[in-house]
Protein backbone atom coordinates (compact mmCIF):
# COMPACT_ATOMS: atom_id res chain seq x y z
CA UNK A 1 0.00 0.00 0.00
CA UNK A 2 2.87 2.37 0.84
CA UNK A 3 4.51 1.80 -2.55
CA UNK A 4 1.23 2.49 -4.37
CA UNK A 5 0.85 5.77 -2.44
CA UNK A 6 4.40 6.81 -3.33
CA UNK A 7 4.03 6.04 -7.03
CA UNK A 8 0.66 7.79 -7.03
CA UNK A 9 2.28 10.94 -5.62
CA UNK A 10 5.07 10.71 -8.20
CA UNK A 11 2.50 10.38 -11.00
CA UNK A 12 0.57 13.34 -9.57
CA UNK A 13 3.72 15.50 -9.50
CA UNK A 14 4.82 14.53 -13.01
CA UNK A 15 1.35 15.10 -14.48
CA UNK A 16 1.22 18.54 -12.87
CA UNK A 17 4.71 19.33 -14.16
CA UNK A 18 3.91 18.36 -17.74
CA UNK A 19 0.26 19.37 -18.17
CA UNK A 20 -0.26 22.23 -15.66
CA UNK A 21 -3.99 21.64 -14.92
CA UNK A 22 -5.97 24.89 -14.82
CA UNK A 23 -2.71 26.67 -15.79
CA UNK A 24 -1.55 26.58 -12.15
CA UNK A 25 2.24 26.76 -11.61
CA UNK A 26 4.20 23.54 -12.05
CA UNK A 27 5.84 24.03 -8.65
CA UNK A 28 2.45 23.92 -6.93
CA UNK A 29 1.79 20.34 -8.02
CA UNK A 30 5.25 19.03 -7.21
CA UNK A 31 5.26 20.84 -3.83
CA UNK A 32 1.91 19.37 -2.84
CA UNK A 33 3.16 15.89 -3.75
CA UNK A 34 6.38 16.41 -1.77
CA UNK A 35 4.45 17.70 1.26
CA UNK A 36 2.28 14.58 1.24
CA UNK A 37 5.34 12.30 1.42
CA UNK A 38 6.09 12.94 5.14
CA UNK A 39 2.41 13.51 5.96
CA UNK A 40 1.61 9.98 4.75
CA UNK A 41 4.61 8.56 6.60
CA UNK A 42 6.50 7.63 3.41
CA UNK A 43 9.59 9.30 4.89
CA UNK A 44 10.35 11.32 8.01
CA UNK A 45 10.35 15.12 8.13
CA UNK A 46 14.06 14.92 8.94
CA UNK A 47 14.78 12.90 5.79
CA UNK A 48 12.67 15.29 3.71
CA UNK A 49 14.69 18.21 5.05
CA UNK A 50 17.96 16.42 4.30
CA UNK A 51 16.76 15.74 0.75
CA UNK A 52 15.98 19.43 0.21
CA UNK A 53 19.33 20.51 1.69
CA UNK A 54 21.21 18.07 -0.55
CA UNK A 55 20.34 20.22 -3.57
CA UNK A 56 22.21 23.31 -2.35
CA UNK A 57 24.78 23.33 -5.17
CA UNK A 58 22.04 22.86 -7.78
CA UNK A 59 19.98 25.76 -6.39
CA UNK A 60 23.04 28.03 -6.38
CA UNK A 61 23.93 27.07 -9.94
CA UNK A 62 20.38 27.68 -11.20
CA UNK A 63 20.20 31.04 -9.44
CA UNK A 64 23.51 32.21 -10.88
CA UNK A 65 22.68 31.10 -14.42
CA UNK A 66 19.25 32.73 -14.32
CA UNK A 67 20.74 36.05 -13.16
CA UNK A 68 23.47 35.91 -15.82
CA UNK A 69 20.84 35.14 -18.48
CA UNK A 70 18.64 38.01 -17.31
CA UNK A 71 21.54 40.49 -17.36
CA UNK A 72 22.46 39.40 -20.90
CA UNK A 73 18.82 39.72 -21.97
CA UNK A 74 18.40 43.20 -20.50
CA UNK A 75 21.59 44.41 -22.20
CA UNK A 76 20.29 42.92 -25.50
CA UNK A 77 23.56 41.07 -26.06
CA UNK A 78 21.89 38.22 -27.88
CA UNK A 79 19.81 40.60 -29.97
CA UNK A 80 23.14 42.03 -31.08
CA UNK A 81 24.46 38.53 -31.85
CA UNK A 82 21.35 37.73 -33.88
CA UNK A 83 21.68 40.94 -35.90
CA UNK A 84 25.35 40.14 -36.41
CA UNK A 85 24.43 36.68 -37.71
CA UNK A 86 21.95 38.23 -40.14
CA UNK A 87 24.60 40.67 -41.36
CA UNK A 88 27.25 37.99 -41.82
CA UNK A 89 24.85 35.59 -43.51
CA UNK A 90 24.99 37.89 -46.57
CA UNK A 91 21.55 36.87 -47.78
CA UNK A 92 22.16 33.11 -47.52
CA UNK A 93 19.62 31.05 -45.60
CA UNK A 94 22.13 28.22 -45.24
CA UNK A 95 24.81 30.49 -43.82
CA UNK A 96 22.33 31.95 -41.35
CA UNK A 97 21.36 28.44 -40.23
CA UNK A 98 25.04 27.54 -39.70
CA UNK A 99 25.66 30.71 -37.68
CA UNK A 100 22.64 30.10 -35.44
CA UNK A 101 23.75 26.50 -34.91
CA UNK A 102 27.29 27.63 -33.97
CA UNK A 103 26.06 30.33 -31.55
CA UNK A 104 23.71 27.78 -29.93
CA UNK A 105 26.63 25.37 -29.34
CA UNK A 106 28.77 28.04 -27.67
CA UNK A 107 25.88 29.36 -25.56
CA UNK A 108 24.92 25.87 -24.39
CA UNK A 109 28.48 24.90 -23.58
CA UNK A 110 29.24 27.97 -21.47
CA UNK A 111 25.85 29.21 -20.21
CA UNK A 112 23.71 26.02 -20.08
CA UNK A 113 21.01 24.61 -22.32
CA UNK A 114 18.21 26.60 -20.67
CA UNK A 115 20.12 29.84 -21.33
CA UNK A 116 20.33 28.92 -25.03
CA UNK A 117 16.55 28.61 -25.23
CA UNK A 118 15.77 31.72 -23.19
CA UNK A 119 18.34 33.99 -24.80
CA UNK A 120 18.53 32.78 -28.40
CA UNK A 121 14.98 31.78 -29.37
CA UNK A 122 13.37 35.28 -29.37
CA UNK A 123 16.17 36.92 -31.43
CA UNK A 124 16.08 34.04 -33.95
CA UNK A 125 12.35 34.63 -34.44
CA UNK A 126 12.94 38.38 -34.88
CA UNK A 127 15.77 37.79 -37.38
CA UNK A 128 13.65 35.41 -39.47
CA UNK A 129 10.80 37.92 -39.55
CA UNK A 130 13.17 40.70 -40.60
CA UNK A 131 14.70 38.55 -43.33
CA UNK A 132 11.26 37.20 -44.31
CA UNK A 133 12.38 33.58 -44.18
CA UNK A 134 11.07 30.48 -42.42
CA UNK A 135 12.22 30.56 -38.77
CA UNK A 136 11.47 26.88 -38.17
CA UNK A 137 14.87 25.37 -39.21
CA UNK A 138 16.87 27.75 -37.01
CA UNK A 139 14.43 27.29 -34.13
CA UNK A 140 14.87 23.53 -34.41
CA UNK A 141 18.63 24.09 -34.28
CA UNK A 142 18.23 25.96 -30.97
CA UNK A 143 16.05 23.22 -29.50
CA UNK A 144 18.17 20.23 -30.51
CA UNK A 145 21.56 21.82 -29.82
CA UNK A 146 20.40 22.82 -26.33
CA UNK A 147 20.35 19.15 -25.32
CA UNK A 148 22.89 17.66 -27.75
CA UNK A 149 25.64 20.02 -26.54
CA UNK A 150 24.58 19.92 -22.90
CA UNK A 151 27.33 17.55 -21.78
CA UNK A 152 30.22 19.34 -23.46
CA UNK A 153 31.07 20.91 -20.08
CA UNK A 154 29.87 20.36 -16.50
CA UNK A 155 28.10 23.76 -16.59
CA UNK A 156 26.25 23.03 -19.84
CA UNK A 157 23.17 21.52 -18.15
CA UNK A 158 21.78 21.79 -14.60
CA UNK A 159 21.08 18.04 -14.87
CA UNK A 160 24.86 17.48 -14.82
CA UNK A 161 25.09 18.89 -11.31
CA UNK A 162 21.92 17.02 -10.31
CA UNK A 163 23.32 13.68 -11.44
CA UNK A 164 26.62 14.18 -9.65
CA UNK A 165 25.04 15.58 -6.48
CA UNK A 166 26.43 19.06 -7.13
CA UNK A 167 30.00 17.76 -7.45
CA UNK A 168 30.72 16.81 -11.07
CA UNK A 169 34.19 15.61 -12.10
CA UNK A 170 36.85 18.25 -12.74
CA UNK A 171 37.17 19.77 -16.20
CA UNK A 172 39.95 17.52 -17.51
CA UNK A 173 38.37 14.25 -16.33
CA UNK A 174 35.06 15.50 -17.70
CA UNK A 175 36.52 16.26 -21.13
CA UNK A 176 38.32 12.92 -21.16
CA UNK A 177 35.02 11.13 -20.59
CA UNK A 178 32.51 13.27 -22.48
CA UNK A 179 34.20 15.45 -25.12
CA UNK A 180 34.18 12.84 -27.89
CA UNK A 181 30.60 11.59 -27.20
CA UNK A 182 29.35 15.21 -27.00
CA UNK A 183 31.08 16.26 -30.23
CA UNK A 184 29.67 13.18 -31.91
CA UNK A 185 26.16 14.00 -30.65
CA UNK A 186 26.43 17.60 -31.89
CA UNK A 187 27.96 16.58 -35.21
CA UNK A 188 25.37 13.92 -35.96
CA UNK A 189 22.55 16.25 -34.91
CA UNK A 190 23.85 18.88 -37.30
CA UNK A 191 24.26 16.50 -40.26
CA UNK A 192 20.84 14.93 -39.81
CA UNK A 193 19.01 18.22 -39.18
CA UNK A 194 20.76 19.88 -42.12
CA UNK A 195 19.65 17.00 -44.35
CA UNK A 196 16.06 17.32 -43.13
CA UNK A 197 15.77 21.11 -43.60
CA UNK A 198 18.11 21.58 -46.57
CA UNK A 199 15.28 22.69 -48.89
CA UNK A 200 13.85 25.18 -46.38
CA UNK A 201 17.23 26.84 -45.78
CA UNK A 202 18.23 26.94 -49.45
CA UNK A 203 16.72 30.40 -49.74
CA UNK A 204 18.06 33.87 -50.40
CA UNK A 205 16.90 37.00 -48.63
CA UNK A 206 17.50 40.70 -48.94
CA UNK A 207 16.54 41.74 -45.43
CA UNK A 208 19.96 43.18 -44.59
CA UNK A 209 20.30 45.25 -41.45
CA UNK A 210 22.81 47.53 -39.79
CA UNK A 211 24.53 46.11 -36.74
CA UNK A 212 23.07 47.89 -33.69
CA UNK A 213 25.57 49.60 -31.45
CA UNK A 214 26.28 48.54 -27.88
CA UNK A 215 26.68 51.40 -25.42
CA UNK A 216 29.67 51.38 -23.03
CA UNK A 217 27.71 49.66 -20.26
CA UNK A 218 26.55 46.87 -22.58
CA UNK A 219 30.12 46.39 -23.81
CA UNK A 220 31.35 46.21 -20.23
CA UNK A 221 28.69 43.62 -19.37
CA UNK A 222 29.67 41.58 -22.44
CA UNK A 223 33.33 41.59 -21.33
CA UNK A 224 32.31 40.76 -17.76
CA UNK A 225 30.16 37.88 -18.98
CA UNK A 226 33.14 36.54 -20.93
CA UNK A 227 35.19 36.85 -17.74
CA UNK A 228 32.57 34.88 -15.82
CA UNK A 229 32.71 32.12 -18.44
CA UNK A 230 36.51 31.96 -18.06
CA UNK A 231 36.15 31.92 -14.27
CA UNK A 232 33.61 29.08 -14.27
CA UNK A 233 35.79 27.09 -16.67
CA UNK A 234 38.73 27.59 -14.29
CA UNK A 235 36.63 26.55 -11.27
CA UNK A 236 35.56 23.44 -13.15
CA UNK A 237 39.20 22.73 -14.04
CA UNK A 238 40.15 22.97 -10.36
CA UNK A 239 37.11 20.88 -9.37
CA UNK A 240 35.85 23.77 -7.25
CA UNK A 241 32.27 24.48 -6.08
CA UNK A 242 30.48 25.38 -9.33
CA UNK A 243 27.27 26.27 -7.54
CA UNK A 244 28.83 28.93 -5.33
CA UNK A 245 31.01 30.26 -8.16
CA UNK A 246 28.02 30.62 -10.49
CA UNK A 247 25.76 32.19 -7.86
CA UNK A 248 28.36 34.73 -6.70
CA UNK A 249 29.32 35.61 -10.28
CA UNK A 250 25.70 36.07 -11.31
CA UNK A 251 24.82 38.14 -8.24
CA UNK A 252 27.95 40.27 -8.60
CA UNK A 253 27.42 41.04 -12.27
CA UNK A 254 23.71 41.66 -11.65
CA UNK A 255 24.46 44.21 -8.90
CA UNK A 256 27.13 45.99 -10.97
CA UNK A 257 24.93 46.17 -14.09
CA UNK A 258 22.00 47.50 -12.05
CA UNK A 259 24.16 50.16 -10.39
CA UNK A 260 25.67 51.27 -13.71
CA UNK A 261 22.18 51.60 -15.21
CA UNK A 262 20.96 53.33 -12.04
CA UNK A 263 17.95 51.07 -12.04
CA UNK A 264 15.99 49.46 -9.23
CA UNK A 265 16.84 45.75 -8.89
CA UNK A 266 13.25 44.57 -8.31
CA UNK A 267 12.08 44.61 -11.98
CA UNK A 268 15.00 42.38 -12.97
CA UNK A 269 14.46 40.07 -10.00
CA UNK A 270 10.82 39.65 -10.99
CA UNK A 271 11.94 38.20 -14.33
CA UNK A 272 13.68 35.29 -12.62
CA UNK A 273 11.64 32.09 -12.46
CA UNK A 274 11.70 31.69 -8.69
CA UNK A 275 9.21 28.83 -8.84
CA UNK A 276 12.00 26.63 -10.21
CA UNK A 277 13.50 26.35 -6.70
CA UNK A 278 10.51 24.82 -4.87
CA UNK A 279 9.94 22.65 -7.94
CA UNK A 280 13.47 21.22 -7.79
CA UNK A 281 13.41 20.94 -3.99
CA UNK A 282 10.15 18.98 -4.05
CA UNK A 283 11.57 16.61 -6.66
CA UNK A 284 14.51 15.94 -4.36
CA UNK A 285 12.03 14.88 -1.65
CA UNK A 286 10.11 12.57 -3.99
CA UNK A 287 13.27 10.94 -5.31
CA UNK A 288 14.57 10.47 -1.75
CA UNK A 289 11.36 8.59 -0.89
CA UNK A 290 11.69 6.49 -4.05
CA UNK A 291 15.27 5.64 -3.06
CA UNK A 292 14.13 4.47 0.37
CA UNK A 293 11.55 2.20 -1.28
CA UNK A 294 14.36 0.03 -2.68
CA UNK A 295 13.58 0.59 -6.36
CA UNK A 296 17.04 2.09 -7.01
CA UNK A 297 18.75 -1.11 -5.88
CA UNK A 298 16.45 -3.16 -8.09
CA UNK A 299 17.26 -0.95 -11.09
CA UNK A 300 20.98 -1.25 -10.40
CA UNK A 301 20.71 -5.04 -10.19
CA UNK A 302 18.81 -5.14 -13.49
CA UNK A 303 21.43 -3.05 -15.32
CA UNK A 304 24.37 -4.90 -13.78
CA UNK A 305 22.81 -8.20 -14.90
CA UNK A 306 23.69 -7.18 -18.48
CA UNK A 307 27.38 -7.03 -17.56
CA UNK A 308 29.52 -3.99 -18.39
CA UNK A 309 29.70 -4.27 -22.17
CA UNK A 310 27.86 -2.56 -25.02
CA UNK A 311 24.49 -4.09 -24.10
CA UNK A 312 24.59 -2.73 -20.55
CA UNK A 313 25.68 0.73 -21.77
CA UNK A 314 22.92 0.88 -24.40
CA UNK A 315 20.26 -0.36 -21.96
CA UNK A 316 21.34 2.25 -19.39
CA UNK A 317 21.55 5.18 -21.82
CA UNK A 318 18.43 4.41 -23.82
CA UNK A 319 16.50 3.42 -20.70
CA UNK A 320 17.08 6.76 -18.99
CA UNK A 321 16.73 8.62 -22.28
CA UNK A 322 13.24 7.17 -22.72
CA UNK A 323 12.44 7.72 -19.03
CA UNK A 324 13.35 11.39 -19.42
CA UNK A 325 10.76 11.73 -22.19
CA UNK A 326 8.10 10.14 -20.00
CA UNK A 327 8.75 12.05 -16.75
CA UNK A 328 11.05 14.93 -17.91
CA UNK A 329 14.83 14.90 -17.51
CA UNK A 330 14.91 16.71 -14.16
CA UNK A 331 13.21 13.94 -12.13
CA UNK A 332 14.94 11.27 -14.20
CA UNK A 333 18.26 12.99 -13.47
CA UNK A 334 17.48 12.90 -9.76
CA UNK A 335 16.76 9.17 -10.01
CA UNK A 336 19.96 8.69 -11.99
CA UNK A 337 21.88 10.54 -9.25
CA UNK A 338 20.83 7.89 -6.73
CA UNK A 339 21.67 5.09 -9.14
CA UNK A 340 25.01 6.49 -10.35
CA UNK A 341 27.21 5.49 -7.35
CA UNK A 342 25.93 1.93 -7.52
CA UNK A 343 26.73 1.66 -11.23
CA UNK A 344 30.05 3.49 -10.95
CA UNK A 345 31.33 0.84 -8.55
CA UNK A 346 30.57 -1.76 -11.22
CA UNK A 347 31.72 0.22 -14.29
CA UNK A 348 32.39 3.98 -14.71
CA UNK A 349 31.09 3.71 -18.30
CA UNK A 350 27.62 2.88 -16.96
CA UNK A 351 27.57 6.09 -14.91
CA UNK A 352 28.61 8.03 -18.02
CA UNK A 353 25.83 6.32 -19.99
CA UNK A 354 23.34 7.56 -17.38
CA UNK A 355 24.38 11.16 -17.95
CA UNK A 356 24.29 10.90 -21.74
CA UNK A 357 20.82 9.34 -21.58
CA UNK A 358 19.54 12.09 -19.27
CA UNK A 359 21.12 14.92 -21.31
CA UNK A 360 20.71 13.78 -24.93
CA UNK A 361 17.73 11.43 -24.67
CA UNK A 362 15.18 14.25 -24.04
CA UNK A 363 15.61 15.45 -27.65
CA UNK A 364 13.14 12.75 -28.61
CA UNK A 365 10.01 14.68 -27.55
CA UNK A 366 8.82 18.16 -26.56
CA UNK A 367 8.30 17.11 -22.93
CA UNK A 368 11.73 15.51 -22.53
CA UNK A 369 13.54 18.43 -20.91
CA UNK A 370 12.89 21.76 -19.26
CA UNK A 371 14.73 23.39 -22.17
CA UNK A 372 12.32 22.08 -24.83
CA UNK A 373 9.31 22.94 -22.67
CA UNK A 374 10.63 26.52 -22.35
CA UNK A 375 11.23 26.56 -26.12
CA UNK A 376 7.60 25.66 -26.79
CA UNK A 377 6.35 28.30 -24.33
CA UNK A 378 8.44 31.01 -26.04
CA UNK A 379 7.19 29.95 -29.48
CA UNK A 380 3.58 30.18 -28.34
CA UNK A 381 4.19 33.66 -26.93
CA UNK A 382 5.27 34.71 -30.43
CA UNK A 383 2.21 33.20 -32.10
CA UNK A 384 4.06 30.07 -33.28
CA UNK A 385 3.33 26.48 -32.44
CA UNK A 386 4.85 23.04 -32.99
CA UNK A 387 2.82 19.91 -32.44
CA UNK A 388 4.10 17.05 -30.30
CA UNK A 389 3.98 14.71 -33.32
CA UNK A 390 5.86 17.15 -35.58
CA UNK A 391 8.68 17.61 -33.09
CA UNK A 392 8.89 13.87 -32.44
CA UNK A 393 9.31 13.15 -36.17
CA UNK A 394 12.50 15.19 -36.10
CA UNK A 395 13.40 13.89 -32.65
CA UNK A 396 13.35 10.23 -33.66
CA UNK A 397 15.57 10.81 -36.70
CA UNK A 398 18.08 13.01 -34.85
CA UNK A 399 18.17 11.50 -31.38
CA UNK A 400 18.25 7.73 -31.76
CA UNK A 401 21.37 7.56 -34.01
CA UNK A 402 23.19 10.28 -32.04
CA UNK A 403 22.39 8.59 -28.72
CA UNK A 404 23.50 5.16 -29.95
CA UNK A 405 26.77 6.55 -31.36
CA UNK A 406 27.55 8.59 -28.23
CA UNK A 407 26.94 5.59 -25.98
CA UNK A 408 29.01 3.20 -28.06
CA UNK A 409 31.97 5.62 -27.91
CA UNK A 410 32.09 4.88 -24.17
CA UNK A 411 33.36 1.41 -25.06
CA UNK A 412 36.55 2.81 -26.61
Amino acid sequence: MIEYSLWGLCAFAIAGLLFRPWQLPEALWTSVAALMVPLLGLCSWHDAGKAIASGKEVYLFLFGMMVLSEVARQEKLFDWLAASALLHAKGSGRRLFLLVFAVAIVTTAFLSNDATIILLTPPVIAVAQKARIDAFPSLLACAFVANAASFLLPISNPANLVLYGGEPPGLLPWLERFLVPACLAVGMSFILLFALVRREIASRFTGACDLPGLDPIARFVALALFGVIVLLTLVSFLHGPLGWATALSGAGLGVVATMLRRQAPLPALREISWSVFPLVASLFVLVSAVEQSGVIQKLASLIVSYGNGATAILVTGFGFGLLSNVINNLPSGLLAAQLAPLLASHSPALQDALLIGVDLGPNLTLSGSLATVLWLIILRKHGLNVSYACFMRYGVILTLPALAASLLVLML
